[in-house]
């Protein structure tokens, strides 16, 4: 057998949540001469009592960060001289990637090439990457197959969070091959045991089968699955830790298969219910493999088994969840038959009770705090932002605490060049970001009655923002709008033909668009300047008036035209990543494809409000409509 691999420091990415917690105890506990740095963002399906047993352990910190932080990563890699990566952090539930695939995309495959280039930068210092994938990456196995999928199998993902665990493993492997990175990938079969959130199978029934409440099925129960127990699993990237070849695969996997049917009844022997009257069938997934099925012989020629027998693992897992019941709080969404993140409760990090163990953690331990200081002291970038009390604005600056970028918020009034100076003078910026401008209160109907104040800002001010911007050298991120166009002639409504960025804007109904496309063309002269047309903004905050689908719920006629949307979740973190590599130009700013006003209002009602009902504009009332900037037909085709 080759020499075994010894780490020194180790960075466990996302062990606050379940696999990874047992991993980093393990390791903790069985190996003091290693040092252990988690660094976890406490999602929803995190808990920082899963790492409670090593909190006081002098070879462990825990630090609360994002891997997509590009900063923080690089910071933790070079301070505290990381030899060894072991990248668990992930968005895992597939229910959750039929509703939000893109925030799948940025923590599954954009966060791991963050960690990828971070490592690569300190070239020679990390000696193992260990990156952890699903077996879901290898698609559905056939239903007759003897032998399960191997390391070489094609992989052929069927939904949307397997899609992304792919494409990461993509990314994985050529930083292997282009830059040498030591990479090790690893493919699992389900994990159960304690600590797991809820949202998956089997701790969901059982918190289920303890309310007396009964368990939902998706389709008809026949779909198999291979289940691992959690100290099995640990066990196993103890295994390729130590014994693991760069380079290689491994499949963390068992051959004993066992259907959702079955698993249900197995929980309703555990509870003594009957299981006719327990079960209840739903609605299937979208789609849903039939079956996963790995062959996990390369990893047993490891000197690694399976342990613990199903009955033992259950029975188990059984008995930590009744004597947790409230582990986890209300977790009342997340048993539902298809749950969806915005169900979940908001991560933990803004209880008391978890601010408190942060507390304990800090004190034990190396104190996370002075990271977070030191990031801020020799942090590459500092931004001014305008528009504070504005939506945009405000979203900036929790993104900016968020990533632990520093930033404040301008004081000078945009059309008063002498404050502008002041401001930047003062602060010292790296880049600017001007989310200020007039839209109108309660609508753009404002800008009609108000246009000399509505040039002063919207085109007096934003020009006198980027000329003082290029005077000292500044990138100015500028968020425009996509209320410049209409469809015409050569963009007919339902061509599939979208506005690009070099389109001349065409539409001129209302004052405020008028205004916006005179900066546009004007700013383009400002080689300093990165213009994003942001079009009918929505975000998860359903309370905040401006957001569209808010203000459209309360219209009491609305008209039915696909649009362009700016869904600002996703596209926000992604201007902050266009400052930081000084993109210049003119881009569309909106999710791809288009959305009518009935398709988001039947949405509001099937997720929101069952009782919703609204009126749309008759043909003529809806002609008349048009001239309202609001209500126009407009499509801008991103890049």
């Amino acid at each position: 057998m080759a020499t075994q691999y010894k780490p020194k420091n180790i960075l466990i990415t996302g062990a606050a949540g379940f696999i990874a917690s047992h991993v980093a105890t393990r390791i903790v506990k069985k190996y003091p001469d290693y040092k252990i740095v988690v660094l976890d963002k406490l999602d929803y399906c995190s808990n920082l009592k899963n790492l409670l047993p090593i909190s006081s352990s002098p070879n462990f910190k825990f630090v609360k960060g994002d891997i997509a932080s590009a900063d923080l990563v690089n910071f933790i890699l070079v301070t505290e001289n990381i030899d060894t990566v072991m990248h668990f952090a992930a968005q895992t539930h597939v229910d959750n990637s039929f509703g939000n695939s893109f925030e799948f995309t940025k923590n599954n495959i954009y966060g791991t090439h963050v960690l990828l280039e971070a490592c690569r930068q300190i070239t020679g210092q990390i000696k193992r990457f260990i990156h952890v994938s699903t077996d879901e990456v290898y698609g559905e196995t056939d239903e007759d197959a003897v032998v399960g999928n191997h390391e070489a199998s094609q992989l052929l993902p069927t939904n949307p969070y397997a899609a992304t665990k792919a494409g990461a493993e993509m990314l994985v492997m050529a930083y292997g091959r282009s830059y040498g990175l030591p990479v090790i990938t690893t493919r699992g079969n389900n994990v159960y045991g304690p600590n797991q959130f809820p949202e998956k199978l089997i701790p969901k029934f059982i918190l289920l089968a303890m309310r007396g409440e009964p368990l939902p099925i998706h389709g008809d129960g026949s779909n198999v699955r291979s289940y691992l127990y959690c100290e099995d699993v640990a066990e196993a990237f103890e295994v390729i830790l130590h014994r693991g070849e760069v380079g290689h695969v491994y499949n963390i996997g068992t051959n004993k298969e066992r259907t959702v049917m079955n698993v249900a009844k197995d929980i309703c022997k555990l509870f003594n219910l009957e299981a006719d009257k327990a079960i209840k069938f739903v609605d299937n997934r979208p789609f849903n493999d039939q079956r996963y099925f790995l062959d996990d012989e390369k990893l047993k020629s490891l000197g690694w088994s399976e342990r613990t027998h199903w009955e033992e693992g259950l029975r188990k897992t059984m008995e930590w969840y009744v004597a947790n019941s409230d582990y986890w709080g209300d977790v009342s969404g997340a048993l539902l038959p298809h749950p969806r993140a915005m169900m979940m409760p908001g991560g933990y990090e803004g209880s008391k009770e978890v601010k408190g163990m942060l507390d304990q953690f800090n004190n034990i331990q190396t104190k996370v705090a002075p990271i977070s200081d030191s990031v801020r002291e020799t942090h590459p970038f500092k931004f001014l932002i305008y528009g504070r009390t504005g939506w945009i604005g405000g979203l900036l600056g929790k993104i900016c605490e968020k990533q632990g970028i520093p930033y404040e918020y301008g004081k000078g009034r945009l059309q008063e060049r002498s404050s502008l100076i002041l401001d930047i003078q003062t602060i010292k910026p790296t880049h600017v970001f001007n989310a200020a401008g007039v839209t109108g209160r309660p609508n753009v109907d404002w800008c009609e009655s108000h246009k000399p104040d509505t040039i002063r800002t919207n085109v007096v001010g934003t020009l006198t923002l980027a000329d003082v911007c290029m005077e000292h050298g500044l990138l100015m991120i500028n968020y425009a709008t996509g209320c410049i166009f209409e469809y015409d002639a050569h963009h007919p409504e339902g061509s599939g033909i979208g506005f690009k960025e070099d389109d001349t804007p065409n539409f001129t109904g209302s004052f405020y668009s008028k205004t916006k496309a005179m900066v546009e063309e004007l700013l383009k002269e400002y080689e300093n300047v990165c213009t994003l047309r942001v079009r009918m903004p929505i975000s998860s905050d359903l309370s905040n008036p401006r957001n569209f689908v808010t203000k459209i719920s309360r219209y009491d006629k609305v008209v039915n035209i696909p649009n362009s949307m700016t869904i600002l979740d996703e596209l926000l973190p992604i201007s902050v990543e266009m400052a930081k590599r000084n993109l210049r130009g003119i881009y569309n700013f909106t999710n791809p494809g288009v959305v009518s006003h009935n398709e988001i209002l039947e949405m509001y009602k099937q997720y929101i409000d069952p009782g919703f009902k609204w009126t749309n504009f008759t043909l003529e009332e809806q002609a008349r409509s048009l001239s309202h900037p609001g209500a126009t037909t407009r499509w801008t085709q991103p890049r």
